[in-house]
């Protein structure tokens, strides 16, 4: 029989666990919660930043709304006054000074345009604007761009002012210097002129009837003539 001295002392026939697989372990469940939270921020400030582009669209939306319903209030309102207004504007075309002349809407009206000369001509008239025979019938309004100064176009009336026959005075349209001539015109048609000097050129109102001398005033007092 063998004896406990048939053994020896102090051995062991199993293996010692290895020392490495525990740290790779925590290692990889650092780097599995470390992409866990990049991954959460990443969606958290995503969502911010969605947030504030809407709130910045939705900002930008309501006040396109805003400015787009402020805009038809005041077209609604432009609109009621049109319509609610007896008169109606000519306005000139561009090149010819963007001027708006406002006249009775139940007016009828005529308008000449050239390149020089008279480069404008708007006539205005009740009822009908006719001719008799090739010539003009008096008109209540005429008003006309030409290319003129105003004193070469005041020149015209300096023998008729010596012999009083026309009276000249100072006056303003539309805020600016203007020369109103009344009496015995050569045309023998004409009751009244009032010339508005405009840089090289005059913007001229003339009233042909003193029937409409009033709506003539009216006509002044609401030109609209840049300087």
């Amino acid at each position: 029989m063998p004896t406990a001295s048939s053994f020896p002392s102090g051995s062991s026939s199993g293996l010692k666990p290895g020392g490495g697989g525990g740290s790779g372990i925590i290692v990889t469940i650092l780097l599995v919660v470390g992409i866990l939270v990049f991954a959460a921020l990443t969606i958290v400030l995503y969502a911010k930043y969605t947030a504030e582009v809407k709130s910045v669209n939705d900002q930008k939306t309501a006040a396109a709304k805003a400015a787009a319903t402020a805009q038809q209030s005041l077209d609604d309102v432009a609109a009621t006054k049109a319509a609610e207004s007896p008169f109606r504007p000519y306005t000139a075309p561009v090149a010819d000074g963007s001027f708006i002349i406002n006249f009775p809407k139940d007016w009828s009206s005529y308008v000449d345009s050239e390149r020089a000369g008279i480069q404008v001509m708007l006539v205005l008239n009740p009822n009908f604007v006719t001719r008799t025979n090739g010539v003009d019938d008096p008109d209540a309004t005429r008003v006309s761009l030409q290319e003129q100064t105003g004193t070469q176009f005041l020149t015209q009336f300096a023998g008729l002012i010596q012999q009083h026959k026309l009276t000249q005075t100072s006056t303003t349209v539309s805020g600016q210097p203007a020369y109103d001539v009344t009496g015995q015109f050569s045309d023998k048609k004409t009751v009244r002129e009032v010339i508005v000097p405009v840089r090289d050129k005059v913007v001229v109102f003339s009233s042909e009837n003193a029937k409409y001398a009033t709506e003539f005033t009216e006509i002044l007092a609401q030109a609209k003539i840049n300087p």
